[in-house]
């Protein structure tokens, strides 16, 4: 005889075990990097440009979704839009050769529009204690944490006159290089976090990370940048060999810092997954959360060392 369902009890969702984890991860990474790969290769600034506009546009409109059951809507879709103008106009004039890479009137002005109108939009609602603040400060965090910290920096690194290569895209194996070491650094701590993860990193911001896997990260990050460096023969020649542990070392910190500040987002908002476009790591949030970090690291620190003018 069937035993009744009690009314209000819900049933026990199956968690997937580490290796359906592991091999829905490698699934998704490994079709990733055959897109990237793809576009690598075809060496068209076009292609380069639509892929990181996807990404862009995909990874705004989820963290914008992160926030959907709070208050505060308009702000954050007024520094959305504003930050994917200033992000694909840039990606488009760098791609025709219109400004230099230094150009950062784009940001500048946005960043001025998004707090001048999010205030505009706060006049209609009054004031409702921190929620009119918090509100303007969601819209500028709409504009700068993707559209800048990814597009725009991203599009310079790609675009960047002095990258070593030649053709539409000269910063091509620059770019390779960053994303290796960045998402070298994420695949690293994840196998050793989970083949010899015992001391806890950070807890309350992400249970599973451990001190094992931070330090197994960075010499992944290492790997992959020396791994890069070595394969552009001499497009990357420009990059002194101390410059590349540093820069390494650097992007491999970042990387992590950035992977954890998406958890705070994602803990604070009391969301699990920026998506679920990709199984086994998530949403596009979930994938270039690293680079948002990275991308802006690498270029000021190849700018301030004179590397590039």
């Amino acid at each position: 005889m069937p035993i009744p369902k009690i009314s209000g009890m819900q049933e026990e969702v199956k968690k997937p075990s580490k290796a359906e984890v592991f091999r829905a991860r490698l699934t998704s990474t490994i079709i990733l990097w055959a897109i990237v790969t793809g576009v690598f290769v075809s060496q068209n600034a076009w292609a380069f440009f639509g892929l990181v506009s996807f990404l862009t546009v995909a990874g705004a409109l989820e963290f914008r979704g992160l926030f959907s059951k709070f208050p505060g809507n308009g702000c954050r879709t007024v520094g959305l839009l504003v930050g994917l103008v200033v992000a694909l106009s840039t990606g488009a004039f760098l791609v025709i050769g219109y400004q230099g890479h230094d150009n950062y009137f784009g940001e500048l002005a946005g960043l001025t529009t998004v707090a001048i109108f999010c205030f505009f939009v706060r006049f209609k609602h009054g004031i409702e204690g921190r929620q009119s603040v918090d509100a303007v400060g969601d819209g500028l965090l709409a504009f700068v944490y993707v559209p800048i910290l990814f597009g725009c920096f991203v599009y310079r690194l790609i675009f960047l006159p002095g990258g070593g290569g030649g053709g539409e895209v000269p910063g091509a194996w620059l770019l390779l290089l960053m994303i290796a070491a960045a998402k070298f650094t994420d695949m690293g701590a994840y196998i050793t976090g989970s083949l010899i993860g015992k001391n806890k990193m950070a807890p309350h911001l992400s249970p599973a990370k451990t001190w094992e896997g931070f330090f197994g990260a960075l010499g992944f990050a290492q790997l992959a940048a020396w791994g890069v460096w070595a394969l552009s023969g001499d497009v990357l020649s420009w990059i002194p060999p101390l410059h590349v542990g540093i820069l390494a070392l650097l992007i491999g910190l970042i990387a992590v810092a950035g992977d954890l500040a998406e958890s705070i987002l994602k803990r604070s908002l009391e969301v699990k997954d920026s998506g679920s476009l990709m199984p086994g790591i998530g949403g596009i949030l979930d994938l270039i959360d690293s680079l948002c970090f990275a991308a802006p690291v690498t270029y000021f620190y190849l700018l301030r060392t004179g590397l590039i003018s």
